[in-house]
């Protein structure tokens, strides 16, 4: 099955490549419309507008919600179009931008950086500056891909592309080893995370559970936490931008240093997906828990493994 997922992903990936940007885009767009009319999980992307932009008028977060899908039809094909040499669509369509403090941290402090982004835009663009841009390893962080077949051919791909995925249970190994490499660990802020991981800090206005580990290990290691995203901008090329190192802030207590810094990455998150809200992916279910508010003057609470 990994032999033959990896042919038909290439044979697809071939054509994709020789088309024309603006009928690569027009064709995405068109899938997009139609994943709409078909209901692919458009009540979750709607609900979850409706949260993150409940002052919006409902026909602005309507129209939010189809520029969505659109965008979403031409993500899917630049995932497919990844499985056949993406270095040169890397290397055709992106600009890349601020990426000078994060060479001389590469450079100057020799223990690796954290690149924190979101599944916006496309994120398999963003992987591909550490080989194209700082000559180093990308470490990915993600979770293991179902079907398992899935995730070889996945892997394998990125492997040829520079990019090495730590995944459970040797997430932690795969981290600390591209830190002591002095490579570039990647690392996504805006997923839903649970107890013991999670703690609740805002993000739209909504206390939801978000992983604590980029913190924990920030504040552990000294290891400079760059702000990173990669878009596609209105005539097709990508916009690969990073920003200045995220200051740490020290509450004088790990816990709730960790709470405050996580409350922190997450603001950065939130700013992001606000300045190219339809590029976001908001058809996975960020919102998940508890979305009471926090205590008064609260930057954000750990989530608790229930008794019993």
């Amino acid at each position: 099955m990994f032999y033959l997922c990896l042919v038909l992903l290439k044979l697809i990936a071939i054509p994709l490549s020789l088309l024309p940007r603006p009928v690569f885009l027009r064709l995405g767009r068109g899938l997009g419309r139609l994943l709409f009319w078909l209901g692919f999980r458009v009540r979750i992307a709607r609900e979850n507008i409706g949260l993150a932009f409940a002052e919006w008028e409902p026909a602005r977060r309507e129209q939010l919600l189809r520029d969505h899908f659109e965008e979403l039809g031409i993500l899917f094909l630049e995932l497919l179009r990844m499985f056949y040499r993406f270095d040169r669509f890397f290397d055709r369509y992106a600009d890349v931008e601020g990426h000078e403090p994060i060479q001389r941290a590469i450079d100057e402090g020799g223990k690796g950086v954290f690149a924190m982004t979101a599944h916006l835009g496309n994120w398999e663009v963003l992987t591909l500056t550490g080989r194209r841009v700082f000559g180093r390893q990308a470490v990915m962080v993600t979770k293991e891909l179902k079907p398992h077949w899935l995730h070889r051919v996945v892997g394998v791909t990125r492997s040829l592309l520079g990019v090495e995925m730590a995944t459970e249970p040797r997430t932690m190994q795969g981290v600390l080893r591209g830190l002591k490499q002095n490579n570039i660990v990647g690392w996504v802020m805006d997923q839903y995370a649970g107890a013991p991981v999670g703690v609740r800090v805002p993000f739209f206005g909504k206390p939801v559970g978000s992983h604590t580990a980029l913190a924990m290990l920030a504040i552990r290691t000294g290891t400079p936490v760059f702000p990173a995203l990669a878009v596609r901008k209105r005539d097709g090329r990508y916009l690969v931008r990073f920003g200045p190192a995220i200051e740490l802030v020290d509450r004088g207590d790990t816990e709730a240093s960790v709470i405050a810094n996580t409350a922190l990455f997450v603001r950065h998150i939130e700013e992001m997906v606000r300045e190219f809200p339809a590029q976001w992916l908001w058809i996975h279910r960020r919102w998940k828990g508890d979305l009471s508010p926090l205590p008064p003057h609260s930057e954000g609470e750990m989530l608790k493994v229930p008794n019993g």
